[in-house]
């Protein structure tokens, strides 16, 4: 199985596993024409059968597992699917590099030191997958460490279920695949994804990551608004020299799981977020992307958040 951050190459169904919920979604892929929606399915999941984390395997009982999967591809002929787990099941950094490595085993290992010296993780044998983003003198990478042993366990259940996951990956990465090619900024541009009881802001500049935090929601919609003005203003605050200068206006993209018009309800319906800073401080304009942004033909066929995680897979 293929571990990707952003995959090119997907098939026709993908799968999004969350602690509560597993969603589907199957697609048809015409000649030159944007995919089309066949399906969306979702099925709740039994209470305790998944447990998630970063450092144990997750299912509590395999072919239980596996019988929920067959239940959720029942009547589908394509067993090949792309998979969504949890984003809890791995740890998630951007690191910045004078210099780095070419030398694969070397890189990492410088990785896994930087979550343990920057982000107070110890990884361990923790798989790693990079995205670097070269630039100028310096270099940024996007990393994902993530337990083999947790892999190893969804791959189990899948093929006990008879289907074949090609690839996998994690919702906060997923979707900034599937809207890629919406994010447009001159020079700098915020994601923010959220998912169950966590979200995920990133800063991108000149196309390059360069700030990012997650955090754990507990409150709701109350809490999660509350979390985000406070993450861009610590986010404004701890600027550096690199997104100090140029824009100080730009879009944060609002990745969610409803109707556009819901998700811009988030913030009160406003247009734009006012964050206070140096040289004058920060003009957010927000851009919700949900449902009704998606690059594929929907046929009145909507879903969750999580069903909109399993179309990240397969779409993009």
């Amino acid at each position: 199985m293929r571990l990707t951050l952003l995959p090119i190459h997907r098939p026709r169904v993908g799968i999004s596993v969350s602690a509560s919920t597993l969603s589907l979604v199957a697609l048809r892929r015409p000649w030159f024409r944007r995919p089309i929606v066949k399906q969306v399915r979702e099925r709740p999941l039994p209470s305790g059968l998944l447990k998630v984390s970063a450092t144990e395997p997750h299912i509590t009982d395999l072919e239980a597992f596996a019988q929920e999967l067959r239940a959720l591809t029942e009547g589908l002929s394509e067993r090949t699917v792309a998979l969504s787990v949890p984003n809890r099941a791995m740890h998630l950094g951007v690191f910045a590099f004078d210099r780095f490595p070419d030398d694969p085993e070397e890189r990492a290992g410088l990785i896994t030191w930087r979550f343990r010296e920057d982000l107070n993780l110890t990884v361990g044998d923790a798989r790693v997958m990079l995205q670097v983003f070269p630039a100028g003198t310096g270099t940024q990478v996007l990393a994902v460490a993530v337990r083999q042993t947790i892999l190893d366990q969804y791959e189990e259940a899948c093929g006990r279920a008879g289907l074949i996951p090609v690839s996998l990956g994690f919702s906060h990465l997923q979707l900034i695949g599937l809207y890629r090619r919406l994010l447009k900024g001159t020079r700098r541009l915020c994601v923010m994804h959220w998912a169950e009881d966590e979200f995920m802001l990133l800063l991108f500049d000149q196309g390059q990551p360069v700030f990012l935090r997650t955090r754990s929601i507990t409150g709701g919609t109350q809490d999660l608004r509350r979390e985000l003005v406070g993450t861009l203003q610590y986010m404004a605050d701890q600027a550096t020299t690199v997104h100090e200068t140029g824009e100080s206006s730009f879009p944060l993209y609002l990745i969610g799981g409803q109707s556009n018009v819901s998700i811009t309800q988030l913030l009160g319906g406003e247009a734009t977020v006012t964050v206070p800073g140096l040289r004058g401080g920060w003009q957010l304009e927000v851009v919700p992307l949900g449902w009704d942004s998606l690059p594929a033909h929907l046929n009145n066929q909507t879903g969750s958040l999580n069903g909109l995680s399993a179309m990240a897979t397969v779409v993009g």
